[in-house]
């Protein structure tokens, strides 16, 4: 008689309850899951130029990228758009309020949000509209702070998560005696945020922040950590690959004073 593969029992043990699989039910009505489809769909969108966002009706989620030269954003600066700067959410003015909503299309939420941020950028002194892109999609706003801070979560926007005050509106009468936002402080220029408008500075230096943004990018494995390079004559110096940037030749302590 030939050896044979032994062929598995079709039945079932005593005890195949507790030996047996049990994987969770997909439910694709879940919170997560719904969250999850926006957030694919806003990913399908095509990025364009935050300069370039046409006049729409809607409310929605939006992300935005970076594309420029300021090298403290080298690590994200891809013109393929696959790490947001910041991601946000524009609810009809119902919704922030608790009130009903109504229909995406009752106002203009989505494009006066992205409207904001465009100005905001170009008041800051060290950056330009023209270096961010935006994907953007209308939704209906019960499931869009799912999407937010499904995104959030995920990608860990360095100016949702390490920089805060970006998506911040001008302070009310009588509320300029508060500190002013992390983001102004790291890229000044806003005009309502100036140090005569609001003269009590942030926690942060913008030193310290610009740390805090570095130490982030090497979390998320963004930042590649100083290399020792070889010079000439045997001298060790140190090379700091900053994203896509070269970054600067750093010479070894006490180097400058040698010889």
């Amino acid at each position: 008689m030939s050896e044979e593969m032994p062929v598995k029992s079709d039945r079932k043990p005593r005890n195949w309850r507790e030996v047996a699989l049990k994987p969770d039910a997909y439910d694709p009505l879940a919170l997560e899951n719904l969250a999850w489809s926006i957030e694919k769909r806003l990913l399908e969108m095509k990025p364009v130029p935050l300069q370039d966002v046409p006049l729409m009706l809607g409310a929605g989620i939006y992300a935005l990228y970076y594309v420029g030269s300021h090298k403290l954003y080298a690590p994200i600066a891809e013109p393929s758009c696959e790490t947001p700067i910041y991601v946000g959410k524009a609810m009809p003015e119902g919704g922030r309020k608790g009130e009903e909503a109504g229909s995406p299309d009752d106002e203009d939420a989505l494009w006066d949000r992205l409207r904001d941020h465009r100005r905001s950028v170009e008041q800051a002194g060290d950056l330009e509209a023209a270096d961010f892109r935006v994907r953007y999609l209308v939704a209906v706003d019960f499931f869009v702070s799912l999407a937010e801070q499904a995104m959030i979560r995920k990608f860990k926007p360095v100016w949702n998560s390490v920089v805060d005050g970006f998506g911040n509106h001008a302070p009310g009468s009588g509320r300029t005696t508060q500190a002013r936002p992390q983001w102004d402080d790291l890229h000044p220029g806003r005009y309502w945020s100036t140090p005569d408008k609001m003269p009590k500075p942030s926690k942060y230096t913008a030193q310290q922040s610009e740390a805090q943004v570095r130490d982030h990018w090497r979390k998320r494995k963004l930042l590649h950590e100083a290399i020792p390079l070889q010079q000439q004559g045997g001298a060790a110096g140190v090379v700091n690959l900053e994203g896509a940037g070269l970054g600067t030749l750093k010479e070894p302590a006490g180097a400058a004073s040698a010889g």
